[in-house]
């Protein structure tokens, strides 16, 4: 089915129950939409700059012209078409800015849809290609306000203010061939300080600054228990079977009768790394299933 682009456009947001197949194509269509959207911005925000030059340009013409015009009625009617010309010009450059912001709204961010077509082509190899997976991909900005948590007052800086936010991005849910079903999530944290500043000259300038505090990956696992019986009695041992990344370490570790439990956190810097993104997921799984394994080799 294709993207609704008017939708996708007013909430940023791709939700679908299906198969991985149609899901990928989906996801190609809105790369499309994206690369489209990159162009349009890039060809729109050029114009509105060479109409905003024409704009300077003519009202320098129109001031040198008419000191070298004496006469009242050659003056009148050149201002007349500087005039229609520069008002020509100032429409065009709105009408540029305008589509600008436009294209702009769908220009999203890469990464997302990068690491989640990456990390479906990888999990689709362990899942019936008829069974259909939930799916939930936002492209909103993280520092939007529906995602704030909590405000506190700045440790250092007198007068201003920390914002923390924590966005749910990614939310995949489906079941692999041997039954066992997987919840995964990735969620984006940060925090933006905000406040006035005194600048050298005496005057204040309000200033914000945004940074990342990394990105949370959630890894449940619901597996059979006559399958992967012995699992609990591996509790003590499970961590040791862990491997991850340098760039991201390992925040919990539960393991239930029925469920294991899993949380890391990728590092700041590469948070919005699709690469690192994609390889800590897929050792966040291959983890899991060397538990699972081991387990079942015990059963036995």
């Amino acid at each position: 089915m294709p993207v609704d682009l008017k939708q996708f456009r007013q909430n940023l947001t791709y939700t679908v129950q299906a198969p991985v197949a149609q899901i990928l194509s989906d996801l190609q269509q809105i790369k499309e939409i994206d690369r489209l959207a990159e162009q349009k911005q890039q060809e729109f925000g050029k114009q509105a700059l060479y109409y905003f030059i024409g704009i300077i340009i003519t009202i320098i013409l129109m001031i040198i012209a008419s000191s070298l015009i004496t006469n009242n009625n050659s003056q009148s009617l050149l201002f007349i078409l500087f005039f229609v010309v520069v008002i020509g010009l100032i429409i065009g450059f709105i009408y540029a800015l305008v589509n600008r912001f436009k294209f702009g709204r769908i220009n999203i961010l890469n990464y997302r849809y990068q690491s989640t077509q990456k990390i479906l082509q990888m999990l689709s190899r362990d899942i019936d290609s008829n069974a259909e997976i939930n799916l939930q991909l936002s492209f909103q900005p993280t520092e939007k306000a529906d995602y704030k948590t909590n405000t506190i007052p700045h440790p250092v800086k007198s007068g201003w203010k920390i914002d923390h936010h924590q966005q749910e991005w990614l939310k995949i849910q489906g079941k692999f061939l041997d039954k066992t079903r997987f919840d995964l999530s990735a969620t984006a944290i940060s925090k933006k300080q905000y406040g006035w500043k005194r600048g050298s000259s005496g005057k204040s300038k309000y200033k914000s600054k945004i940074k990342s505090g990394g990105l949370d990956i959630n890894l449940n696992i619901a597996y059979p228990q006559r399958r992967y019986a012995a699992v609990k009695t591996l509790e003590n041992e499970a961590r040791g079977a862990i491997k991850l990344p340098n760039l991201a370490h390992l925040r919990s570790l539960k393991i239930a009768d029925k469920s294991i439990q899993f949380a890391v956190r990728i590092a700041p810097n590469v948070a919005d790394n699709q690469a690192e993104i994609y390889q800590t997921i897929t050792t966040m799984f291959l983890s899991v299933y060397q538990i699972l394994n081991l387990a079942k080799k015990l059963a036995r």
